[in-house]
């Protein structure tokens, strides 16, 4: 079988093929369709006699102008083989057309096209118009625009007034299909003017002029009331209620106002006050009570009568005030001893009654500081709770404290926007911690076996320091790390910032580790990449943070100047 396709493709190419001419397309161009933003493909497949191979020129063309892709870096052409592929990246509507392999032998030319259509959002429609306009509603009519490649399935009618011309609506009556006319249903006392925007599977159009003629409705009573009605508790002696502003649009008259109503929820008879700003959100009163419960409503009026649509009673509170209790009996939880970082207290839980708490009970806070310092830098901590989550006692936790160090705490009971009295203050100490990591590890100075380090004690000693260990590790060529030596002895003395590595190899890149010790343990560590000097030539070299280096090539000299190095090091 294998036998014959050969000898098919030999009598092809020696018999048939120059029969038809020196070059000829086997395979046609086949039409692409592409969304506007994607890549398009042609491929051509081109057939010569073998022995006139070299000679095929090939030749694309768009819409019979030469495609130059030097000039124009969207094209590109590729070849394997005899496929010759055309590819245009980014397709745009510009580039959609007709596309034309063209391949020459000699004076033999054969030649095939095919046609790219690159779909995208339409064009925005034409000639939109305001035919009629009776009370409420406008009829609407247009021209589809050029729908680039692709049906159009429908348009979107949006509309302005003239107070905020530039703010453009959606409105709910849609076009769909290609019908080209809409009935617009509108809100009352109000101009508006209308554009249209077409819609089809790849996007939507940019919009349309508007409309020269507007269309303008009769007032009307509004038809709602505000949203989000509620009361702020931050203000002491103060009934605050607040809603969301219902915009300019949906007013429907002039004179638009809220008419706010409230009473105490233990008496009948309701009490009210107007906003007649409609851009103002809140009404506030004052009160002769504490986080009192009131019932609230905010209805809509214009000066053609109020909302259509009957308010709803809601439920709020009149300010808060400083809870009037204190915790009782803080102190430190003897279940638990007091941690390097972490400390636990428990204390009698208070009454959360709103009498007591003048307010709605939100938990505790929990103040501490070291006594070295005062309370002008105490630090905070909430701890919210609900009534319902109260036993006899409350037991907390208090994390990230400083350890090695002498502390106050007190705690007070908190409501939503204020702190009650404090409770005692109690004094403790936290014991030593591994110690933080320290500060400013860098390279005094290195040669080809040796790295001087030097570094700076940690901020968060956490306890008394009683030296540092160091360790490094070779790093290998494919960034893999090695076995960590620890240098011998370690540093007994907190006071020595330096350490000398040696028996290094030359030329290698290794990672440092120093790390604080405390009798605790030992605490996080810092790491320094270095790499030793190469010995080229016989030099070695050593550089100081200062800018000091010395470069030479005879062991004494260099030895000179490593030990005037070695004595500015600790000299600092």
């Amino acid at each position: 079988m294998r036998s014959s396709y050969t000898e098919l493709a030999l009598l092809w190419h020696w018999f048939i093929l120059p029969a038809l001419g020196l070059v000829y397309i086997e395979d046609q161009l086949k039409n692409v369709v592409v969304n506007e933003g994607e890549r398009a493909k042609f491929i051509c497949k081109t057939a010569t006699h073998p022995l006139d191979g070299l000679k095929l020129k090939l030749e694309w063309r768009h819409d019979g102008n030469i495609v130059n892709f030097t000039k124009n870096d969207k094209y590109v052409y590729k070849r394997d083989k005899n496929r010759h592929s055309l590819i245009i990246k980014d397709a745009r509507v510009a580039d959609a057309g007709v596309y034309t392999c063209k391949a020459t032998v000699d004076i033999d030319i054969d030649m095939s096209s095919a046609h790219l259509t690159v779909r995208s959002a339409p064009e925005p429609p034409i000639e939109v118009q305001v035919i009629s306009c009776h009370g409420k509603s406008a009829e609407i009519v247009w021209q589809a625009g050029p729908n680039n490649g692709d049906d159009i399935t429908g348009f979107i009618i949006q509309y302005n007034t003239s107070e905020s011309k530039d703010t453009w609506h959606d409105s709910d009556d849609r076009s769909l299909g290609d019908e080209q006319t809409a009935y617009v249903n509108l809100n009352p006392w109000g101009t508006y003017s209308f554009r249209v925007l077409a819609m089809n599977s790849v996007g939507i159009s940019k919009p349309s002029k508007p409309t020269k003629r507007s269309c303008t409705t009769p007032p009307e009573r509004p038809y709602r009331n505000p949203d989000n009605v509620h009361t702020t508790t931050e203000k002491k002696g103060m009934l605050v209620i607040e809603w969301t502003v219902i915009p300019r649009l949906y007013h429907n008259g002039p004179g638009f106002r809220y008419h706010v109503y409230y009473r105490p929820q233990s008496q009948t008879y309701w009490l009210d006050g107007l906003v007649t700003n409609p851009a103002v959100n809140y009404f506030e009163v004052e009160v002769n009570d504490v986080y009192h419960t009131y019932q609230i409503s905010v209805k809509s009026e214009n000066d053609l009568g109020e909302s259509h649509q009957t308010a709803f009673i809601y439920k709020g509170h009149s300010g808060e005030d400083e809870p009037t209790v204190s915790p009782k009996d803080f102190r430190l939880d003897p279940t638990h001893p007091v941690g390097a970082h972490t400390v636990h207290f428990i204390w009698e839980a208070v009454d959360t009654s709103e009498e007591k708490i003048q307010g709605h009970f939100r938990g505790y806070k929990l103040r501490y500081w070291k006594s070295s310092e005062g309370r002008h830098k105490m630090k905070e901590v909430d701890v919210v709770m609900s009534a319902r989550d109260h036993g006899p006692d409350v037991r907390v936790a208090l994390a990230d404290i400083p350890a090695y160090t002498a502390l106050r705490a007190q705690v007070a009971v908190m409501n939503t926007h204020y702190t009650g009295p404090p409770s005692q203050t109690i004094d403790f100490f936290t014991p030593e911690g591994v110690p933080g990591p320290v500060r400013s590890l860098h390279a005094e100075a290195f040669g080809m076996s040796y790295v001087l380090l030097k570094w700076l004690p940690p901020d968060e000693p956490n306890g008394i320091l009683l030296g540092y260990d160091i360790g490094y590790q070779p790093i290998m060529t494919n960034n893999t790390l090695g076995p960590v030596k620890s240098l011998k002895p370690q540093i007994t003395n907190p006071s020595t910032l330096g350490a000398r590595i040696t028996g290094l190899d030359p030329d290698h890149e290794y990672r440092f580790y120093v790390w604080p010790r405390t009798d605790s343990g030992r605490g996080d560590s810092m790491y320094l990449d270095i790499k030793t000097a190469d010995g080229k030539q016989g030099q070695n070299f050593y550089r100081a943070t200062d800018g000091a280096s010395c470069l030479h090539s005879t062991s004494s000299a260099a030895l000179l100047c490593f030990v005037l190095l070695i004595t500015q090091v600790f000299q600092r």
